[in-house]
């Protein structure tokens, strides 16, 4: 998993149809575990790769752990299941005792569960309407409809929210601006609402380019956005960008600084998302080295944003 908007489909947001196949009527094995943020990504993508139908990823709490809950078929062989996890999870880097907790999970309609505690949420400049809400008055704000898909960015996540909150101090009409892994298309179509005079949006899942083509269709922003499959470290050579978005992981955020800074027109800037408040120190010097120097940073524990200039 590359990161944010570049990896495996429903993570987070559960988008996956949780629904038993016909003459399963056993629901569904939870396994249940209990990580380190800065696990996640790796936790995550042993999930998938051991066979999941979705996975749920709760908030971290006061002792700033996350809780993944990963669903499988009700009928496989719990005593598999475990071996496959445990190695699965072993081969990810999370430790030879790393073993999740298993329990059975009726079969239930998850995702219509899930849809019907959404509202409206305001963020920022924007008000961020999730599908099959319907959108109240504006209020001043930019609406943004988000609609459900195998794809990062509904703005519930607390990295969306902060790269929306920074836009508009950061982002000047007619400027050109780059969303690098972006996953629903949440941040392009912010970008077009607050004035950008080019938006490119890349992601290396085509999966998730359709989720975003869908979101600006429903925006009324078809055409506004230029759409790359690519990785970062590519799209990077479409520049220059005035604005560089990347909410994407602080371990691929750092493998593309010398790209990102090549890719910003003088004075331009990149706000850097999708990494803990652990990542900052590590991250600014490796900006450092690439000519990059910090304007700004926001946290929403255990989550950081930082906006970088080019020197």
């Amino acid at each position: 998993r590359q990161g944010k908007g570049q990896g495996h489909p429903g993570t987070r947001q559960g988008h996956l149809q949780l629904s038993p196949a016909p003459g399963r009527p056993h629901g569904f094995i939870r396994a249940r575990l209990v990580i380190p943020p800065a696990l996640e990504e790796s936790a995550v993508a042993a999930f998938w790769d051991s066979g999941c139908l979705g996975v749920q990823v709760l908030a971290a709490g006061r002792d700033r752990r996350l809780t993944l809950d990963a669903y499988f078929s009700g009928q496989a062989d719990r005593r598999r299941l475990d071996a496959r996890l445990r190695r699965a999870l072993r081969q990810a880097g999370l430790g030879e005792g790393t073993r999740p907790r298993l329990s059975a999970a009726p079969a239930r309609r998850w995702v219509e569960s899930w849809q019907r505690t959404l509202r409206p949420m305001a963020i920022g400049p924007f008000l961020v309407v999730p599908e099959g809400c319907r959108a109240p008055a504006p209020g001043g704000r930019e609406i943004l409809k988000v609609r459900f898909g195998q794809a990062f960015g509904t703005g519930e996540h607390a990295t969306t929210r902060l790269v929306l909150r920074l836009l508009r101090p950061h982002l000047r009409s007619g400027k050109r601006v780059v969303d690098l892994g972006t996953g629903s298309g949440i941040l392009a179509m912010a970008a077009c609402r607050l004035g950008a005079a080019r938006v490119v949006a890349a992601d290396h899942d085509a999966v998730a380019l359709d989720v975003a083509r869908a979101n600006l269709a429903d925006n009324g922003l078809t055409g506004r956005v230029e759409m790359h499959r690519a990785d970062a470290s590519r799209a990077c050579r479409l520049g220059p960008f005035d604005l560089a978005l990347v909410n994407i992981g602080a371990s691929t955020i750092e493998t593309i600084l010398p790209d990102l800074a090549g890719a910003l027109a003088p004075e331009g800037r990149a706000i850097l998302a999708g990494l803990l408040v652990d990542d900052e120190e590590r991250l600014l010097h490796a900006a450092a080295r690439s000519g990059l120097v910090l304007l700004e940073r926001r946290r929403s524990r255990p989550w950081s944003a930082l906006v970088l200039r080019r020197r």
